[in-house]
């Protein structure tokens, strides 16, 4: 998916929501290593196996390959979102690929970064070598207005984009290059694509009437939620506001539940001083047993 804004990840999400719920179980994303140590969150995407990159392709590479095995272990299907722009889309990342462009005689894009594709070549050469990949999704994703580029405007600001929109191809992996120049020519000529698709939505003049289709079409899904969706978010923003408020409730007064945070704190501590993070703390258990499992068979 193009990387418009750093809450394009966040979107997506809900519109797999309304496709199928399960599929936040499976869904994973390819991200900046800064956030793996956000507090919380960085916790959870560390215990789900994340993959975090730093843009360095000595470390990136191995643990792509690394993720990629235990997904495939684990027998689970899971979803890994890529941006292979590497960041959302401003003025500077823009000055930066109009520079990269000019450098390598290519043509500006109007509307996206150029791509990073030794990542993404690394990562299919990966997922087809452990069997674990069936079809790419290409997505390209829009605002018609109410650009929210980052957090900080979501969180502290309470802006948020009134509509999203996606243009979505499934594509077999039986259509995807094998060799590595052609499938980084494939990409790139996804990208193009992409701009134009992008040029002609924004080219529109009514922001409220832009539509995203690449045959001139468009189809408006998921307009609204049904029952049974909004009886599970509605429950399930009750039910984790009233978990955290009788937790921190109960830490006024109850001593066992101030010993839990304690233990909880140390722990956390003890994790990352010896494995560098939950993450690593799986796999090195996993290591461990692929080990054992082998020795037995």
């Amino acid at each position: 998916m193009n990387h418009r804004t750093r809450l394009d990840w966040l979107y997506f999400k809900l519109a797999l929501w309304r496709m199928n719920p399960w599929l936040m179980t499976s869904y994973r994303i390819a991200l900046k290593e800064l956030l793996r140590h956000a507090p919380g969150t960085g916790f959870g995407m560390q215990g789900l196996q994340y993959v975090f990159l730093r843009r360095d392709v000595k470390i990136d590479f191995p643990r792509i390959t690394k993720a990629v095995e235990y997904y495939a272990d684990m027998k689970q299907p899971y979803q890994i979102l890529m941006f292979p722009e590497g960041t959302d889309k401003t003025a500077y990342t823009t000055r930066r690929s109009n520079e990269y462009a000019k450098k390598n005689g290519l043509p500006e894009l109007q509307n996206l970064l150029y791509p990073r594709i030794a990542g993404f070549i690394h990562l299919v050469n990966e997922m087809r070598k452990n069997n674990y990949l069936s079809y790419i999704y290409d997505v390209t994703v829009a605002y018609p207005k109410d650009i929210v580029q980052n957090e900080t405007d979501l969180v502290l600001k309470g802006r948020c984009s009134t509509s999203v929109h996606y243009h979505i191809r499934k594509i077999s992996i039986a259509n995807i290059p094998t060799d590595e120049t052609e499938l980084s020519n494939w990409l790139m000529d996804i990208w193009r694509q992409k701009d134009e698709i992008l040029g002609q939505f924004y080219s529109q003049p009514l922001k409220n009437k832009r539509k995203l289709d690449a045959s001139g079409g468009s189809r408006n899904l998921w307009a609204k939620d049904t029952g049974k969706q909004t009886f599970v978010y509605v429950f399930g923003f009750i039910f984790w506001v009233s978990v955290v408020a009788l937790w921190l409730w109960h830490m006024t007064f109850l001593n066992s539940v101030r010993c839990t945070f304690v233990f909880l704190i140390l722990n956390y501590i003890y994790i990352y001083g010896r494995y560098g993070g939950v993450d690593y703390l799986l796999l090195a258990r996993w290591d461990i047993w692929r080990k054992r499992a082998s020795c037995v068979v």
